[in-house]
């Protein structure tokens, strides 16, 4: 930019030194002049007033055209000096500005860099608050976690005792059969090492125990059925407890989560 309005200064000085030179050229048409009238001249030698006039009104010609020149010149130097004071207003106005635009830019820049600075205290700020309420949800979910297991340690500790105390029947269920085989066993080795017109009464007898035992064994059989049927339905009922346990500590646990995370967008 300097450069640009540094060549038009030296060609507006250039212009101004040819309108310098204009002078000259108009001498040189006044010259010319001369010699045409001298030429004329020539031919009219004997009207020497009339060539005293011509040369008079050339002298009045040339002196005005010299008085315009000066005051032309007069004019330009007037001119040019304006200019120079323009162009002086308008580099120093051209500075203001480059000098605003530094001072702006500068402004700029610190906000910038300060906005900055507060963006990343926020973030800092928000992620420490983040974290801790990420530890205090684990803190919370350990917590449940160590409730449901301690519910599944007592579930399984229930359970394994109704096994036990299902064995534990089961064993002495077994013990009463065999005391029964036995007991049965020895009276029918007596009904049979005993008289012979005791057979068939025996016999009737056995048939008759037989059918009673059977009974008494089908008996046994759907009381041990009702039972299983029973402990069944009980680990059933435990079972839907239990989830619909699990189930309101998963929808407390969402709760929790879900009022959380509008706290933190709020």
């Amino acid at each position: 930019m300097f450069k640009s309005a540094t060549a038009t200064k030296k060609h507006d000085e250039s212009d101004y030194s040819n309108r310098n030179v204009s002078p000259s050229q108009n001498q040189d048409r006044i010259n010319e002049l001369n010699r045409v009238l001298q030429g004329l001249s020539t031919n009219v030698k004997d009207d020497k007033s009339r060539r005293d006039l011509y040369f008079q009104k050339i002298k009045i010609l040339e002196e005005r055209i010299q008085k315009g020149e000066i005051n032309d010149n007069q004019k330009f130097r007037l001119l040019y000096e304006q200019y120079e004071k323009l162009e002086e207003t308008l580099y120093s106005e051209r500075d203001q500005r480059q000098l605003i635009c530094e001072k702006s830019l500068k402004s700029l820049t610190l906000i910038e860099k300060n906005f900055s600075l507060s963006l990343n205290e926020e973030y800092s700020s928000r992620k420490v608050n983040e974290q801790e309420i990420f530890a205090e949800i684990d803190d919370k979910i350990s917590a449940m976690k160590g409730e449901l297991k301690k519910d599944n340690i007592q579930r399984t500790e229930y359970e394994e005792k109704q096994i036990e105390n299902i064995e534990k029947e089961l064993e002495e269920l077994r013990y009463y059969f065999e005391q029964e085989k036995q007991i049965r066993d020895q009276n029918a080795e007596k009904l049979i090492r005993g008289f012979g017109e005791e057979i068939l009464r025996l016999q009737e007898q056995l048939s008759e125990e037989k059918r009673i035992s059977e009974e008494s064994y089908e008996t046994t059989i759907r009381l041990l059925q009702d039972l299983d049927q029973s402990i069944q339905n009980d680990l059933e009922q435990e079972q839907f407890q239990r989830e619909k346990q699990e189930k309101s500590l998963l929808k407390l646990l969402e709760s929790t989560c879900q009022k959380i995370e509008q706290s933190l967008l709020s």
